[in-house]
């Protein structure tokens, strides 16, 4: 049993959309109830699971997502929630999923405006705890550099960032081929789009969004030479709150088809529904990020999103986890591309498919290294 069981469907759902990085009047909106209603069950959820927090929620969520529990028949992908909101996972070997979601219930996902000194903390109650290895997202570097030496003899993984394993012996780095998925689809953007013009929506303005970026902008040009590209990146770091600011993601993404974009793809998270949502309003279309949204999104913004550029994060970690808990041989930077299935794109949404021959044929040309694709704009 997972505690999981103890929702109601609807309580579930809330959950869900919670971990999303939803407010509760974005809630509300999406379930078409009142927002006291969405408060109300945001309420019961708290004192169920005995939390203090939506961000502890979160990383509920996150955490049985990641270990492939069941949460009711909702059908959501395993670790559809981005890198940033997934702050990290602690894992030990003896330990049961049931003990791992009990120590998770003490510890919070990392809020876009955390100290690093608040990240160390976590890192080190997590080895403190036993947890071996440890996986952290790219917002914990900072903190993963503080904290890996004073643990020599726990592993450390960390998404997205290759300097922590170039300088601790016990660091992992996981390394997401970005920019050749989002090639991809901004090679399906640039067929679909009929202005000549396409929106990029990032989270925050950091090395591993601006892959995404590099990579759309080029998959674009290579589809459609000359289309124009707007840019826009809802936060700076050492602020990572645009990874869920959905109001804040609708409003940009509004400007941009207002000023003639038709398709726009996010790499921002949680705030990825307010992109959904514009472009519904406009009549337009959208790419999602990460795992397949067209299945999991709101069916009345489902018919605008396109394709999602699909980053396999729970595979790559079990990957990791694996080999850790076999002793196996396991590269200290691990490379997950278009060549070992770590990235690609979804072709769920049938109105993809007129694009899919020009997307394979600029896939095969990206893995027999005849395409370079450009890892910052």
């Amino acid at each position: 049993m997972n505690g999981f069981e103890r929702l109601t469907q609807r309580e579930l759902q809330v959950a869900l959309l919670v971990a999303s990085g939803l407010s509760d009047r974005e809630i509300a909106e999406r379930l078409l109830v009142a927002r006291r209603t969405a408060e109300w069950h945001v309420e019961q959820i708290l004192a169920k699971f005995g939390l203090r927090s939506r961000s502890q929620i979160a990383a509920l969520v996150t955490q049985a997502e990641t270990l492939g529990l069941p949460l009711g028949e909702t059908k959501r992908p395993h670790a559809e929630l981005p890198t940033p909101a997934a702050a990290f996972l602690g894992y030990r070997a003896e330990a049961s999923p049931k003990e791992i979601l009990e120590t998770m219930r003490n510890l919070r996902s990392s809020p876009g405006d955390e100290t690093d000194a608040r990240r160390e903390e976590r890192l080190t109650a997590l080895a403190e705890a036993g947890y071996n290895p440890v996986i952290v997202g790219y917002v914990y570097s900072t903190a993963l550099r503080a904290v890996a030496p004073r643990f020599p003899n726990t592993q450390f993984a960390i998404l997205d960032d290759s300097k922590p394993s170039s300088d601790h012996p016990n660091v992992t780095s996981l390394i997401f081929a970005d920019h050749e998925g989002s090639y991809l689809v901004g090679a399906i953007a640039a067929q679909a789009s009929k202005a000549g013009v396409l929106g990029f929506v990032g989270g925050a303005d950091v090395p591993f969004i601006a892959r995404f970026h590099a990579g759309y902008v080029a998959g674009a040009a290579a589809a459609k030479p000359g289309i124009a590209v707007i840019v826009k990146y809802l936060a700076d770091p050492p602020k990572f709150a645009g990874f869920a600011n959905a109001v804040k993601a609708r409003e940009v993404a509004a400007a941009m088809y207002e000023a003639g974009a038709d398709v726009i793809y996010h790499a921002a998270g949680g705030s990825g529904a307010g992109v959904f949502q514009a472009a519904k309003a406009a009549g337009r279309l959208a790419i999602g990020v990460d795992s397949d949204q067209y299945l999991t999104a709101q069916v009345e913004v489902k018919s605008t999103i396109l394709t999602s550029m699909l980053k396999r994060v729970d595979a790559g970690v079990r990957r990791y986890i694996w080999a850790m808990n076999q002793r196996s041989s396991f590269p200290r930077v691990a490379r997950f591309d278009l060549a070992n299935d770590g990235v690609g794109y979804s072709t769920s949404n049938p109105i993809v498919h007129p694009y899919v021959t020009k997307a394979e044929s600029l896939r095969d040309l990206i893995v027999a290294g005849k395409i370079k694709v450009p890892a910052s704009p």
